[in-house]
C-alpha cells in the first residue's frame, strides 16, 4: 500500500466517555473519521462509558487499583507509551483537562509519540494548561495545533499564552443521530414546561439562579413547568431551596435521562442559565430539535449559536432581572417566539457533523478521496 492511499490511523485521548459535551465531541468524531476509512482509537483514563462512538477503546480505566498509587500509575504509563509507539498514530488528539503540571510535561515528552493536537473546551482554559506559565508554553509551543470551541476561547488562549498555533473548530451536531432519538422516544407528558440540562456536580450551570429567576416570571401563574435534566451532589440543594419557596409542584428535577431529545423537543424553549461555558451542547441540541433557546451571553459559546430574536434570545450576562423578562417575553409574544422556532433548526446547519468533520480532515491535510 503506497503512501497515497494508506489508511489513517487517529488516536484520541480523552478522560471518560460519559458526562459532558466534551466527551460526546470525541464520540462524534470518531463516528465521522470511521465513515471517512480512518482507523480510530479512544483512550480514556476513568472507567466510564456511556456515548454512542466508533472504533476501538484502550480503557485505563480498568487497570486502576483502589489506591491509585504511585506504581499502578507508572504501570499504566508503561501500558500507554507502548500502545503509542506500536500503533504509531498519524495524530494524537487529546480533550482531556490537565490538573498536574509535571504529569503533564512527563507525558508530551516521554509519552506522546505522534503529532499533537490539544483541544480547549472551556473558557476556563486554566483547566487545560499547567498553571505554571512556562511549563504550558513549554509542552504546548511545537504541537501540531491547540483547537478551540470557540472563538472567545481563541483569543484568551492566545492573549494569556502568546500561542500562534490556534484554530477554532466548534463542536459538531449529528442531526441522524438525534432524529433517531426522536423516533425512539416518547411523548411523556401534555404538560407546558421550559426545559433546563446540565450537570449538578458544580454550580456552573448556576441552577438555582434560574430557578429564582423562574419563579419570578409569568410562568408560574400560568402553569407552565421547569424541568431540570442532570444529576450530581448539588441536586438535593437545589430541591431544598425549591421546596422552601413552595414550588415543587412546578419545577420537576428528572435526573439523569439516557435519551434528553424528546424532552427537547416537546419543550416550549430552552434556557442556559451557566456562569461560564465552552460552546454549549445544550444549545445545539435544542435547536436541532427545532426548540428555540434563551441563555445568558456568557464567556464563552452561546453569541456563536444564538442569533437574537432569530432563533432565541440572548441576555446581558448574569443579569437575572434581564433573564426573567426573556422567560416572560417569549410566553408574551407568540410571533417573536414562533419566528425562533421556525428559524431554531436551520440556524445550526453549519455545525453539522459533516461540516465539522470535514474541517477537522482539512486542519491534518486528510484527503476526503481515502472513503470506501
Amino acid at each position: 500500500m503506497n503512501k497515497l492511499t494508506k489508511q489513517r490511523r487517529i488516536c484520541i485521548v480523552s478522560d471518560q466517555l460519559a458526562g459532558g459535551g466534551a466527551e460526546r465531541c470525541s464520540a462524534l468524531l470518531s463516528v465521522f473519521f470511521e465513515r471517512n476509512n480512518i482507523n480510530v482509537y479512544h483512550i480514556i483514563v476513568v472507567d466510564k462509558v456511556e456515548y454512542e462512538f466508533s472504533g476501538k477503546l484502550i480503557n485505563l480505566g480498568k487497570l486502576k487499583n483502589k489506591r491509585n498509587d504511585f506504581f499502578n500509575k507508572i504501570k499504566r504509563f508503561y501500558i500507554l507509551k507502548k500502545f503509542l509507539k506500536e500503533n504509531k498514530f498519524d495524530f494524537i488528539i487529546d480533550t482531556r483537562v490537565k490538573n498536574h503540571n509535571f504529569q503533564e510535561v512527563f507525558i508530551s515528552k516521554y509519552i506522546y509519540s505522534s503529532p499533537l493536537i490539544q483541544i480547549i473546551h472551556s473558557y476556563m482554559v486554566n483547566l487545560y494548561f499547567p498553571n505554571i506559565k512556562f511549563l504550558a508554553k513549554y509542552i504546548y509551543k511545537h504541537c501540531y495545533k491547540i483547537v478551540t470551541v470557540s472563538e472567545k476561547i481563541k483569543d484568551k488562549v492566545e492573549f494569556d499564552y502568546k500561542y500562534q498555533n490556534v484554530k477554532t473548530i466548534y463542536n459538531p451536531v449529528d442531526f441522524d443521530y438525534i432524529n433517531r432519538k426522536l423516533i425512539d422516544g416518547k411523548i411523556f407528558s401534555s404538560d407546558q414546561y421550559i426545559l433546563a440540562v446540565g450537570n449538578m456536580g458544580n454550580m456552573v450551570k448556576q441552577f438555582d439562579k434560574l430557578i429564582y429567576c423562574y419563579s419570578k416570571s409569568d410562568l408560574v401563574n400560568k402553569n407552565i413547568k421547569l424541568i431540570i435534566l442532570g444529576e450530581g451532589v448539588f441536586r438535593c440543594e437545589l430541591e431544598k431551596y425549591v421546596r422552601e419557596i413552595k414550588l415543587e409542584h412546578l419545577i420537576i428535577f428528572k435526573g439523569k435521562i439516557d435519551n434528553p431529545f424528546p424532552y427537547y423537543k416537546n419543550a416550549y424553549f430552552t434556557v442556559l442559565s451557566s456562569k461560564n461555558e465552552g460552546f454549549p451542547n445544550v444549545l445545539l441540541e435544542s435547536l436541532a430539535c427545532s426548540t428555540p433557546v434563551i441563555a445568558f451571553d456568557c464567556l464563552s459559546g452561546p453569541k456563536e449559536i444564538i442569533l437574537n430574536n432569530e432563533n432565541g434570545l440572548l441576555v446581558e450576562n448574569q443579569n437575572l432581572e434581564k433573564l426573567t423578562e426573556a422567560i416572560n417575553l417569549f410566553v408574551e409574544n407568540e410571533k417573536l417566539y414562533n419566528y425562533c422556532k421556525k428559524n431554531a433548526f436551520d440556524s445550526i446547519q453549519q455545525f453539522s457533523l459533516d461540516n465539522i468533520g470535514k474541517q477537522w480532515l482539512d486542519l491534518m491535510k486528510i484527503d476526503l478521496n481515502l472513503k470506501k
